[in-house]
């Protein structure tokens, strides 16, 4: 969402990147910022032969600095923002400190996260290129991270952000029928998963399709989960407001 996703080499959407950090800012809280790697991850790491499991590990090593250049580039621009906003924030990379093994996370400590929050400071944290034990490096999604942090630290919420109304019940792409599906749990997480597939845009790290099956594993855990439309104004607010708004809630039943 603010990033040009099809755009080579990447660029941000800076209209796009104002007005989400302005909603941001009516949360008075503690927030952790999780970027998605957007056209700045998934185009060098595509390029670099992630998502392949042929690929030899010399080519996954040779593609860490440019893909970390690139991240740093994004999580950097949405830092200052946040700055601009009268938001005080920081980016914690996990490249630093997370290690992967057969693509899964084998260490990710929490402890920098929590204090950062405890001081008052907002995280940013995103998509990044990981050492991975068994095949040299391999990408850790924004997903992931989400995921891994609300088992660890029990938010509140996690809002997901994307470019559709929620999960849609057909591809909004070719069907401007489609509608968002207003709860997906465990009696229908099986014919909502059948109608995902892959992102129409370069994406090395699984998709809706991932994304979905990660944020059914919070449900458990009473998380509020919600899948919105980043690209419509207002709706972000709403969430942090807790007022109704089009969205694809996730529950455990």
């Amino acid at each position: 969402m603010i990033t040009h996703k099809e755009s080579s080499p990447p660029t941000v959407n800076e209209d796009h990147l104002s007005r989400i950090v302005k909603e941001l800012a009516v949360h008075k809280g503690k927030l952790i910022i999780v970027i998605g790697g957007g056209a700045h991850g998934h185009q060098a790491a595509h390029k670099h032969g992630f998502g392949n499991p042929d690929t030899p590990s010399e080519k996954l090593l040779a593609g860490i600095p440019e893909i970390r250049h690139n991240m740093l580039l994004l999580a950097s621009r949405v830092e200052k923002e946040l700055k601009i906003q009268g938001i005080p924030g920081v980016v914690i990379s996990p490249f630093m400190f997370v290690t992967l093994r057969n693509n899964l996370i084998d260490h990710f400590s929490t402890e920098i996260i929590e204090e950062t929050l405890k001081a008052g400071i907002s995280v940013i944290i995103h998509g990044d290129v990981c050492i991975d034990k068994t095949k040299s490096a391999s990408i850790l999604s924004g997903d992931t991270i989400a995921k891994h942090l609300a088992e660890q630290l029990m938010p509140r919420a996690v809002l997901i952000g994307t470019n559709v109304d929620g999960v849609m019940d057909d591809n909004p792409t070719d069907n401007p029928n489609a509608k968002p599906i207003p709860l997906i749990n465990n009696s229908n997480k099986t014919e909502i998963l059948s109608l995902t597939g892959p992102s129409s845009s370069t994406d090395v790290t699984g998709g809706m399709t991932k994304k979905i099956t990660e944020l059914l594993d919070l449900a458990n855990l009473n998380v509020e989960i919600a899948i919105f439309n980043l690209l419509v104004s207002g709706r972000l607010t709403a969430l942090l407001e807790n007022k109704s708004v089009i969205c694809t809630r996730i529950q455990s039943t």
